[in-house]
């Protein structure tokens, strides 16, 4: 009995794991082009180009999981709704999918760096001693190269790259100078960034990196053993914290998750380095992918609680118009059998989003007040909804 308790419990954290990995997006950046051809920004602007009508989607916080995300769309629909009639816009009709990109999308806009700035850089690279090791051109005394040596317009993904490829010689070459391992906090690393763009002459090629893959990336935290120390969601080692649980970290530009790695460097070096697998060596677009797997980790929701959701389901209203288990609703005949077993969330959320004009009218219509979901809320009403319903 025990055994099949077990191996339940395994094939169900398979099964999770595996609806994790397929929800991850493999371009985040391709929302970007739906954002344009479905006329989101003719009312949004980012960072100050596009519409005025809506908030500037480039200066909003979207760190919630993508499902909260819809939900503070949901709870906005009706001012939106104002809006587009305003501007005599039809409101675009989205797929599951395409509300997906859109959403991974606007997620991931806070991965772009701010302009460090290069004159605090500067001070920076003095006060936490890299000067001692790297001059403004040649070689240092231990053969470190010079910042005219690093390729030009360097990224962040090639100074992490650093870290972890040159890590050892790095820590030793600082006990030896009798050097404590530099802490980056804010926007330090941006700003020694900077710094280092000016005076580098390297190569060009070698700094650009491409927006990783946050699927394949998950494959890399597997493949180069970081999976063995640290779980996401309960899957993997437990030798060190479930990075699942603080994924909220990870929400951050990409020079700030580069200084999160950097900081920590000396400590998961360490460690690794007493295990039979060692530290491992990554290719740009391998650390690029990682990355970006890491920053994604808060995106994807955990499956909601449907009893909750039921309870939802009921005091939102919804049961007003919809049935779910092939009944009608109380005033309509309208029910929501059919998205039972849906595969994806974001189905049933397309459709709530291509239909809110009808159904803010007809609650209109019913006296019924527009329901708004607080946090998680709408991710229990989804699996709720999903979830199929024992027969009488």
């Amino acid at each position: 009995m025990r055994k099949a308790i077990i191996v339940v419990g395994a094939v169900i954290l398979l099964i999770a794991s595996l609806a994790f990995a397929q929800l991850l997006p493999e371009d985040p950046t391709k929302g970007s082009r739906l954002f344009v051809n479905k006329g989101c920004v003719r009312c949004h602007a980012l960072k100050g180009d596009g519409g005025k009508i809506g908030p500037d989607f480039g200066r909003v916080d979207f760190g919630n999981t993508q499902i909260d995300l819809a939900a503070k769309l949901w709870n906005h629909i009706p001012s939106m709704n104002i809006g587009m009639e305003q501007a005599r816009m039809i409101k675009p009709n989205l797929t599951g999918q395409e509300f997906t990109e859109i959403s991974a999308y606007l997620y991931f806009l806070k991965f772009f760096d701010e302009p460090g700035d290069a004159t605090r850089g500067r001070s920076i690279f003095n006060e936490k001693g890299c000067s001692s090791c790297h001059p403004l051109s040649g070689k240092g005394k231990e053969g470190e190269p010079g910042l005219d040596q690093f390729p030009q317009n360097i990224s962040p993904v090639f100074l992490t790259q650093s870290i972890w490829n040159h890590g050892p010689v790095m820590i030793a070459h600082m006990v030896k100078l009798g050097m404590k391992w530099p802490v980056f906090e804010g926007t330090e690393m941006m700003d020694l960034l900077d710094y280092i763009k000016v005076n580098a002459k390297g190569a060009k090629e070698t700094a650009f990196i491409t927006p990783g893959n946050p699927k394949e990336g998950k494959q890399v935290f597997a493949a180069k053993g970081c999976i063995k120390c640290h779980a996401v969601r309960g899957e993997g080692g437990k030798e060190a914290e479930d990075l699942g649980k603080r994924a909220k970290t990870f929400y951050k530009s990409l020079t700030q998750i580069t200084s999160i790695m950097w900081n920590k460097g000396p400590a998961v070096l360490g460690k690794m380095s007493q295990t039979q697998i060692g530290i491992p060596k990554f290719t740009p677009k391998e650390m690029a992918d990682l990355i970006a797997y890491l920053y994604f980790l808060h995106f994807i929701d955990e499956p909601g609680n449907p009893v909750n959701g039921k309870k939802i389901f009921s005091e939102s209203g919804c049961s007003k118009c919809h049935g779910v288990d092939g009944k009608p609703g109380e005033l309509m005949t309208l029910s929501l059998s059919k998205y039972q077993k849906a595969g994806n969330s974001m189905d049933i959320v397309a459709s709530l989003w291509n239909h809110s004009t009808e159904i803010e009218k007809a609650m209109k219509g019913k006296g019924i007040s527009w329901p708004r979901f607080k946090k998680g809320e709408l991710a229990d009403l989804l699996e709720f909804i999903r979830t199929p319903k024992k027969k009488p």
